[in-house]
């Protein structure tokens, strides 16, 4: 059952299935964990991109808490002209939907990447854009305006999940063809070298952000897709979110933790979605 998450954008972002590889779970498409393939998903969300090389964070990177793990590389990338030459050959040979993620640094570097994309046919099928933690209304605006005037590609606006109702009305007004909800709050926790880590929560501990921001995010009634995204693990969780409004769902966590388990939720997923009473939720 194809699921359309850019119906107002002339270009369309049409996906076989409502699971999506998230940002960063397998790189810029080459980081695939034994057993899992592009064809398993409905698209994929690529790691962060910016206009020049980033380092990223000194380790450690890594806290594990119960029920998930803090992670944060500080959106360590090679760059956008580096990525592009390494991956888009095989971006344009695969059949699954690439949606590039954009980060800013200098102000104008996102809308300066996507007008190189809009020049480039074919490339890539879609854009994310993350919202930082502390943006406020103007600046996400800003942002997303700037990349939606360069460019006819989807947007898919990811907002942190903690403020995404705050945002999301404004970031649709600015250029959104679908909201992803949402980014899991930062926390601070102990490495195991005893270092206190301030990063985003991962894992199954941060569903329950996820499911209370989509929920609030639905009820706006904003007219465009919703993507919940955030420690979804099970069938159980992907069912409720597309009970709770969402169009498809994102996993990460899950494809770095447990690869067959990932691919597990993939295939049932399709068979979820394709089930006749799948379409009918009230009959018994």
């Amino acid at each position: 059952m194809p699921i359309e998450l850019a119906p107002h954008n002339k270009r369309g972002l049409t996906l076989d299935s409502p699971l999506i590889a998230g940002s960063g779970a397998v790189g810029y498409g080459e980081n695939w964990a034994p057993g899992l393939t592009w064809d398993l998903f409905g698209a994929v969300v690529t790691a962060p991109l910016s206009v020049r090389p980033r380092k990223g964070l000194t380790p450690p990177r890594l806290a594990e808490i119960p029920a998930g793990f803090l992670f944060s590389t500080g959106d360590h990338n090679p760059g956008f002209r580096r990525v592009l030459q390494r991956q888009a050959p095989l971006w344009r040979r695969v059949q699954t939907p690439v949606i590039l993620t954009l980060v800013g640094g200098e102000p104008g570097d996102r809308a300066w990447m996507a007008m190189r994309l809009e020049e480039i046919e074919g490339w890539v099928d879609g854009i994310e854009l993350p919202v930082p933690e502390d943006a406020n209304l103007g600046e996400a605006s800003a942002f997303i305006s700037a990349v939606r005037h360069v460019t006819t590609l989807p947007i898919l606006v990811k907002l942190p999940a903690t403020r995404a109702a705050h945002l999301a009305r404004a970031c649709v007004v600015a250029g959104a063809d679908a909201l992803v909800v949402g980014a899991p709050p930062p926390a601070l926790y102990p490495t195991e070298e005893g270092k206190l880590l301030e990063a985003p929560l991962a894992g199954p501990a941060a569903f329950p952000f996820t499911l209370r921001a989509l929920r609030r995010v639905a009820a706006l009634d904003l007219g465009v897709t919703l993507v919940a995204s955030g420690g979804v693990h099970t069938l159980d969780d992907v069912a409720l979110c597309l009970d709770e409004g969402a169009d498809a769902v994102q996993i990460r966590s899950l494809i770095w933790t447990d690869p067959a388990a990932a691919k597990r939720l993939a295939l049932d997923v399709q068979a979820f979605v394709e089930s006749p009473w799948a379409a009918q939720p009230d009959e018994a």
